[in-house]
């Protein structure tokens, strides 16, 4: 089974390569173990935390930072990068937004938090004013969004000093024929019911429009237009679907990523693995790779749990296979290391000094992972592999939540090794 290219990796990596690669007309092969970490994520794309325009402080970050991956992409390929996710998205009906700055996402709390591009769906702070009146509301019985600490938290920021914040909840009685226990929900469980009875043509969605009106009524606030809701009406688009609640109520309404699972962040993940198959790229699911065969400084190929007599080969490959939660890098009493290929990795020798002492205190193991030369090429013995580029939380040199980093380097990186494949070719 021979390929131009495998990605090993389902996460914003390993689609960010396999997009540009299969978008050239390559042959192209994702190797994803399963759940990665986008169905944990805000579906949101962190660049560089910064008070500006982060882009106008890279230059000076990545000079700081000569082994950090930004700094071996280069900030006009980072910008190309991040176009490309924005146009892919959009070819699946999934725009992002954007502004010359970062903006503020609402989080689950009620806590606001710094990124580069989000959903268009989602409850952003942007350049325009705070609205006067702003209305957080859950669904009865779900479980993973709590207004009153939502409001409470989100009260305490200065852009929302004049703005009177209300919660609300919404009856759906139709939910509890739906579980075991109405008082026990999930995002997907509601998401899989709005679905099913859009498709079985049952209008779910007049009911919570009706609700959404009761609330606005009985808060007697006349200007309570604007809405936010947790994300759970469709595990699908959910564009369409706010914008038809919108007409009927004449509200704003936006979504908050809830609890993982997110909703926002497996949105993201389908709609980029579509736009991978819609480019004729091959993707397989559960099959995680487990060892390699090699040819000098060169890998020929992988094998997976379903044995190694079953080769999956390639002219190149990229590593994509996320950090510790993904297990792309496996963490043992003497060190850490890198499964698949045993390629070189940056850990400490003492295990007391890989964490901070305070959880909020900085944590060196958050910087561990696979060493590459300049090229995003995995070293391996301290020589590169000559067709093996890493991409993604797997790469060492960078702290994701120190830096505000993490998805925007995936991004970066994994469209970088792409395009060091592409001009070997």
């Amino acid at each position: 089974m021979k390929f131009d290219t495998i990605v090993i990796g389902g996460g914003m990596a390993g689609l960010s390569a396999a997009l540009r690669l299969a978008e050239a007309g390559q042959k192209t092969l994702l190797m994803a173990s399963g759940q990665s970490a986008l169905h944990f994520s805000s579906g949101s794309v962190d660049l560089l935390e910064s008070e500006g325009d982060p882009r106008a402080a890279l230059p000076a970050f990545m000079a700081a930072h000569p082994d950090h991956p930004y700094s071996k992409v280069g900030l006009t390929n980072i910008e190309a990068s991040l176009a490309d996710l924005q146009r892919h998205c959009h070819e699946q009906g999934l725009p992002l937004f954007r502004q010359e700055r970062n903006h503020q996402r609402l989080t689950p709390i009620g806590t606001l938090k710094s990124t580069w591009l989000s959903p268009e769906t989602c409850a952003c702070v942007t350049e325009a004013p705070a609205p006067d009146v702003l209305l957080l509301a859950t669904i009865e019985g779900f479980r993973d969004f709590h207004p009153a600490l939502a409001a409470a938290n989100l009260a305490t920021h200065a852009r929302f000093a004049h703005c009177r914040i209300l919660t609300g909840e919404i009856r759906l009685p139709q939910l509890a024929a739906f579980s075991r226990n109405p008082h026990e929900f999930r995002s997907a469980d509601i998401a899989r019911l709005f679905d099913k009875q859009q498709h079985d043509r049952q209008d779910l969605l007049t009911d919570l429009a009706r609700e959404i009106g009761r609330m606005v009524q009985e808060c007697g606030e006349p200007g309570c237009r604007h809405i936010v809701l947790p994300a759970c009406l469709s595990l699908g688009l959910a564009g369409p679907r706010l914008a038809e609640l919108e007409a009927r109520t004449g509200c704003t309404i936006k979504e908050v990523a809830t609890m993982p699972p997110s909703l926002i962040g497996m949105r993201m993940q389908e709609a980029l693995k579509r736009r991978f198959l819609a480019l004729g790229g091959t993707f397989l699911t559960s099959e995680r790779v487990l060892g390699a065969r090699y040819d000098g400084d060169r890998v020929v190929g992988v094998h997976s749990q379903n044995g190694d007599d079953q080769l999956f080969e390639a002219d190149h490959f990229v590593l994509a296979s996320g950090s510790f939660f993904s297990r792309g890098l496996e963490s043992r009493l003497g060190g850490i290391r890198e499964p698949i290929f045993d390629a070189d990795v940056l850990s400490l020798p003492e295990r007391d000094a890989w964490a901070g002492r305070r959880l909020f205190d900085h944590h060196p193991f958050m910087g561990f992972g696979v060493k590459t030369d300049d090229q995003l090429r995995v070293l391996r013995g301290g020589k590169p592999l000559a067709n093996l580029y890493g991409a993604g939380s797997v790469l060492a040199h960078y702290d994701p939540v120190r830096e505000g980093s993490g998805s925007g380097v995936a991004v970066a990186t994994g469209w970088q090794a792409a395009g060091h494949i592409l001009a070997g070719v």
